[in-house]
């Protein structure tokens, strides 16, 4: 008689990080010096060849009032006014505290999958090897029709693990958003946590991650701290790591202080499964301009909960590590397709935010989304009318705007140092002035082809 088949046992966290995550490398040093060096050079020499004491003078790039004048004075002190905010905000913000075994509630971990191979697999044993209690843990991974071998990973995972996981294959692929609503349908937990099958969870981060809905019977979802899991695969993943920093971090925590975080990340958020109920058919079944809405979905299901007069908050020691595009074309390509989402939902809220469409801390979300929608058009307009301003004293301009955006850099990276304790903060300016030089024409681009609902990087 044959020996038994031991029990599966997921391996640790440590195991599974080791196996997909590269390592800091004695090219950190070299960019880092590159990157820090260069920034200091421009602001020495900038300094150096300043005739007068640099006056941080709102209005002192032009001599007369003007449409221009008066356009350059207002988003600039917009822009000033929103910085001091968000930092203040930021530095106060703190996680909720994770609540203790009998408190948790029933959690459903939600895996969409399409053509991820091998690493659906990571997805699934992090969930497992999280410290929740079995009982309470229910996993569904959806193969949304993957053509590749994303199926044998998920059907091998679910057999080792019957009590917990669930595995469903989609007859052909419907998109994200479809096999996201046949994750919710089938869930059976109080939260469903939904996470990207790109990506790998903390240890700790289901625990954390439902925490505040424990709290707060307002609060429908909350987003996880999303880190780079490839993040020393190249320069870029590098500066996008940084740059994740002050995108999923420091402004969703301001975000959080008024309970309105305007997307919740599909790599890791948890929701309040009633209150997914009561808006999942208009969300699936969403469209814009007469088209579908096939990207964007996770920022379109926070829109619909804040619609619905829920509570969107941030969790900061709820984190999971994700993979990123490692080129520049992918990396574009991503931001188009998170930049066509935010915009359609800002217009999507627009007409909500003159109505009284929540009971509280109503101002900041306002402000934020009539923001986001102004600040680029009102830069380019001031570009547009101010260029001849400048051409007769182009190194001044040059020289305020290099150390202006400096100051405005260092503020930010010290902000990302300040989170995660490390020397990588100096990638954040790099992927600053990578995003000045290459990345301005994302946003109209993206406004232009709004209606294109193509994912582009899978």
């Amino acid at each position: 008689m044959s020996n038994p088949k031991p029990p599966y046992r997921a391996p640790s966290a440590s195991v599974l990080l080791q196996s997909v995550v590269t390592r800091p490398s004695r090219a950190d040093v070299f960019w880092k010096a590159l990157i820090g060096g260069a920034f200091l050079l421009m602001l020495g020499v900038c300094v150096h060849y300043q005739k007068q004491p640099i006056q941080l003078d709102l209005f002192g790039v032009f001599h007369h009032v003007t449409i221009g004048s008066i356009l350059w004075s207002t988003i600039s002190a917009l822009s000033l006014a929103y910085g001091a905010t968000t930092l203040f905000y930021a530095l106060k913000y703190k996680p909720v505290a994770s609540p203790t075994d009998a408190n948790l509630p029933t959690c459903t971990v939600l895996v969409p999958a399409y053509n991820e191979g091998h690493m659906v697999r990571i997805a699934l044993l992090s969930a497992l090897a999280n410290d929740y209690p079995r009982e309470k843990l229910h996993i569904i991974a959806v193969d949304d029709g993957s053509t590749d071998d994303t199926w044998k990973y998920i059907d091998e995972v679910a057999r080792a693990n019957p009590d917990v996981v669930t595995a469903v294959r989609m007859a052909k692929n419907g998109g994200k958003r479809e096999a996201l609503r046949e994750g919710f349908l089938r869930a059976r937990g109080e939260v469903v946590v939904t996470v990207d099958s790109d990506s790998k969870l903390e240890p700790d981060a289901l625990r954390q991650i439902v925490a505040p809905i424990v709290k707060d019977r307002d609060v429908a979802c909350v987003a996880g701290k999303v880190l780079v899991l490839n993040r020393y695969d190249s320069v870029l993943t590098r500066l996008l790591a940084a740059r994740f920093f002050i995108t999923f971090d420091f402004t969703r925590a301001v975000q959080s202080r008024f309970g309105a975080v305007l997307c919740c990340p599909g790599a890791l958020t948890a929701y309040r499964r009633t209150a997914v109920l009561e808006v999942l058919d208009k969300w699936s079944a969403q469209t814009f301009m007469g088209s579908p809405c096939t990207i964007g979905e996770d920022r379109a299901l926070t829109t619909w909960l804040l619609r619905a007069g829920y509570r969107s908050v941030y969790q900061a020691s709820g984190m999971v590590h994700t993979v990123v595009p490692t080129t520049i074309r992918g990396v574009v390509k991503m931001l188009i397709r998170w930049e066509r989402g935010n915009v359609r939902e800002n217009i999507v809220l627009l007409p909500l935010l003159f109505t009284k469409w929540r009971p509280r801390d109503r101002f900041w979300p306002t402000f934020e989304v009539a923001f986001e929608l102004i600040q680029y058009p009102l830069g380019y307009a001031v570009i547009a009318i101010s260029a001849a301003r400048f051409i007769d004293n182009p190194m001044t301009f040059l020289r305020v705007g290099a150390i202006t955006m400096g100051c405005f850099l260092l503020v930010q990276s010290l902000c990302c140092l300040r989170s995660e304790r490390s020397t990588d903060f100096v990638y954040n300016i790099g992927f600053g002035f990578f995003a000045l030089i290459g990345l301005q024409w994302v946003f109209p681009y993206s406004c232009f082809t709004i209606r294109d609902g193509r994912w582009m990087t899978r």
